[in-house]
């Protein structure tokens, strides 16, 4: 053994061979319309027999091409490469017999190179070259010219008017099968940019993950130490009118903070374990609100729920959790006496919306077009579950923020 890996051809595409198969189907009605045109139009002696047969040949060629197109298989560079030699030995037959290297329609040739030259590999591009050349060179070498009964000038005028034709219908196939192999390049280029734009976005959010936990271990300690020394102080000053209602708001924050830390790590424990609790979706919709109601309790916010009761059982997902109090959060930012978060479900799609009457996209409160950091990360978040975030503007002011989710995505497993 030498060492070296060994080489694999990567297989064509079905667009790829479907534009292929669909050009020499086009190749094929140009050198139909040779023969045809040579035999009605020219005085000329034409063994029409062996022209038609070739043509058939030709034909069935391709029809096996198709077939295995139309079957969904797969082909190698390789094998594509000897439909397109066959391709360039068929019109090199055609043209023998039709006037040698002297027919314009000799330009053909060209054709299955470009062809191969825009599909395949580079060094299947040069052995197409070379058999082309060699084609070419044997029909100028065993040349038969074609015997016809009109002038000379009528000859010459016939041959530029045949040179013209070809070269139009030769521009137009290469001009049409480039340009849409061109547009899907333009497509796979989009597509890769699109990969490599989420594959960065989601290293930033890996960061900031790894980033959050390392918080939340942090917090761990000193939160379990304020959430006792808050006991301490409720049970010393339980009737002081001035301070008991401060430590009773404290210790309620305290136990919300907790609750937030339980849940990135439960998040993380969930993603080891591979499952996450599940609860009706209406009442845990519920207990969200009520939760982040016992963060911003200044805020003057209500709850509609619109759906089936029960609600469907759904995994306690934290992206959602996190994306709705984003949400919320932000809408309080601006809007804190006219505050309402919409549910609505049925049996495929859970539809969430976040209404205020704040300023809006434009106004002067919120960020700039609308799309703060937090609101790009819900975005992000929201995706993993095959789920979009929409910002609109409400009637007579204020905006909705509205999320969509499947609510395949929520159920358990």
């Amino acid at each position: 053994m030498n060492g070296k890996p060994q080489r694999h051809d990567e297989t064509l595409s079905g667009d790829t061979l479907a534009r292929l198969v669909t050009a020499r189907w086009v190749l094929l009605a140009i050198e139909a319309l040779m023969v045809l045109g040579l035999g009605q139009v020219v005085d000329a002696r034409l063994p029409l027999a062996t022209l038609l047969l070739l043509l058939a040949l030709h034909g069935a060629l391709n029809l096996a091409a198709w077939r295995q197109q139309h079957a969904g298989r797969t082909s190698a560079p390789a094998e594509a490469l000897a439909y397109l030699l066959a391709d360039g030995a068929a019109i090199a037959a055609l043209v023998y017999y039709t006037g040698g290297y002297a027919n314009p329609f000799i330009s053909l040739l060209l054709v299955p190179l470009i062809l191969c030259a825009v599909t395949l590999p580079a060094r299947h591009a040069w052995a197409m070259t070379l058999w082309v050349a060699l084609l070419y060179s044997l029909l100028a070498r065993y040349y038969q010219p074609l015997a016809m009964a009109v002038s000379e000038q009528a000859a010459i005028d016939l041959h530029l008017a045949g040179m013209w034709l070809n070269f139009m219908l030769t521009a137009a196939l290469v001009a049409a099968f480039v340009t849409r192999l061109a547009s899907a390049l333009r497509r796979r280029e989009a597509d890769l940019a699109r990969a490599r734009e989420h594959a960065l976005r989601d290293e930033q959010l890996f960061a900031l993950g790894m980033q959050a936990a390392a918080a939340a271990h942090d917090l761990a300690t000193p939160m379990s130490s304020l959430r006792v020394a808050l006991k301490e102080l409720a049970r010393d000053y339980a009737g002081d009118d001035e301070l008991a209602p401060a430590i009773a708001v404290m210790t309620a924050q305290a136990e919300r903070m907790k609750a937030v830390l339980d849940r990135l790590a439960t998040a993380a424990g969930g993603a080891r374990a591979g499952g996450t609790p599940e609860r009706a979706l209406d009442d845990w919709l519920a207990e969200i609100f009520d939760h982040w109601g016992l963060m911003r309790p200044g805020a003057r916010a209500s709850l509609r729920l619109d759906g089936a009761r029960p609600g469907p059982r759904v995994r306690e997902d934290p992206i959602l959790i996190s994306v709705l109090s984003t949400l919320l959060n932000n809408a309080a930012d601006v809007s804190p006496d006219d505050l309402t978060l919409s549910a609505a479900w049925d049996a495929e799609i859970l539809r969430l919306a976040v209404l205020d009457r704040g300023p809006g996209l434009g106004g002067t409160g919120g960020k700039e077009g609308g799309w703060g950091v937090g609101l790009v990360l819900a975005q992000a978040a929201l995706e993993r579950l095959d789920g979009t975030l929409a910002l609109d503007p409400q009637p007579g002011g204020g905006l909705a923020a509205t999320v969509t989710i499947p609510l395949a995505a929520l159920e358990t497993e």
